[in-house]
């Protein structure tokens, strides 16, 4: 028995075998070259063989999707005596256009391509906006296309100035967090599902109460927000349209029953724009309860407030600090928000919000306190 054979090797085992050929090829020899259809269509049964074929119509109905056209075409035999059913992809088929880029004038702004290739032509203000376009997926932390958009970002640059090819962060170096590498996993097995429209079941942390909980959500949207990547869904296990910071998920799993058939479908009224200029204390459903949360800024982090629009001006001192009003709907996150101000803002109403920041800033500092004593005690053991 030979073993399993995902499906993207299948793929480029088939893909490889047809584009490295003139003519075009029969089904049967198909059959013998791609490693994942030969051994149950070449020693199975008439049954077998049936399902062996029926893979590799699906396989070509989606490589077809993706932009690779294999084509069907009549192949004689025997001088023009048969006439059989074949298969080809030509190069010209799926290979991506040269991208040729236009100046100002109109004219072409790097030499022409070599012949028989196609174009796509690309003005200057075109170009602009797929590099930064890049640049920013490139930039973005714990992005599961990085690597790709670093890819594209290079081959696109090779022939322009050095103003495209060196953004202006480019001198800065990016240290990732730990647990970056396990938080772009979950993106990209959460990205599957989505795609696929599987649902999916994970560990999630909550805050609010400090236990583990196993959820069960139907993905409808992922987004990056100031430094951290979000899950909304429709949590299934609540019953409402809930946000998972992916930092307390674990081990995200896809429905694997039926891969090809969807496990729902996404709200036409849904829409992740409402999300994505939300803060994280803004984040959750419609029908959570809200709490409105008063805030005193000191000058001169109340103009830092004021111009990044952290919530609604009520009052301002005569010093330049200000009262600023929050809707909240998840107060952890809005805690630890104002704990990160170092003191310059405090929350003045309600009462148990407040409370609930010196308790946090009380549990914080103990947890301080104790790395400390044993750096000591550890320090003392040492020289003794």
């Amino acid at each position: 028995m030979v073993e399993r054979i995902s499906k993207t090797q299948r793929w480029l085992d088939l893909i490889a075998f047809l584009v490295g050929r003139k003519l075009p090829v029969e089904v049967d020899k198909i059959m013998e070259a791609v490693p994942a259809y030969t051994e149950k269509y070449m020693e199975g049964d008439d049954k077998a063989r049936e399902t062996v074929r029926r893979m590799f119509e699906r396989d070509k109905d989606e490589l077809k999707k993706l932009g690779i056209p294999i084509e069907t075409v009549p192949l004689s035999l025997h001088y023009g005596a048969e006439v059989v059913q074949a298969y080809r992809l030509s190069n010209s088929d799926f290979y991506l256009p040269y991208l040729k880029l236009i100046s100002p004038d109109g004219s072409d702004a790097v030499p022409p391509p070599h012949a028989g290739s196609g174009q796509v032509h690309l003005s200057m203000p075109h170009v602009s906006v797929l590099h930064d376009s890049l640049s920013h997926v490139s930039w973005i932390p714990s992005s599961p296309l990085k690597r790709e958009a670093d890819s594209a970002l290079r081959k696109l640059t090779f022939d322009l100035s050095d103003s495209f090819r060196k953004p202006d962060f480019a001198s800065v170096l990016y240290v990732d967090r730990p647990g970056a590498g396990e938080i772009r996993a979950r993106v990209r097995a959460l990205s599957d599902a989505l795609l696929a429209r599987k649902r999916v079941r994970f560990t999630y942390h909550g805050l609010e109460r400090g236990e583990d909980t196993e959820r069960h959500v139907a993905p409808y949207g992922l987004l990056f927000q100031r430094g951290h990547w979000y899950l909304v869904g429709h949590d299934d296990t609540r019953d409402d349209l809930r946000v998972f910071r992916l930092g307390r998920m674990e081990d995200p799993r896809a429905n694997s029953k039926s891969p090809k058939k969807p496990d729902y479908e996404i709200p036409a009224d849904f829409s992740l724009d409402a999300y994505r200029e939300r803060d994280a204390w803004e984040l959750g459903s419609e029908d959570d309860r809200t709490l409105e949360a008063r805030v005193l800024f000191e000058f001169p982090t109340s103009l830092w407030a004021d111009r990044n629009g952290y919530g609604r001006l009520e009052e301002e001192m005569p010093d330049g600090s200000q009262v600023r009003a929050f809707e909240i709907r998840q107060v952890s996150p809005f805690l630890r928000w104002i704990l990160s101000l170092e003191g310059r803002a405090r929350i003045t109403a309600p009462a148990a919000l407040a409370q609930g920041l010196r308790s946090l800033a009380r549990e914080v500092l103990a947890v301080y306190e104790a790395s400390a004593a044993a750096a000591s005690a550890a320090a003392g053991g040492a020289h003794e």
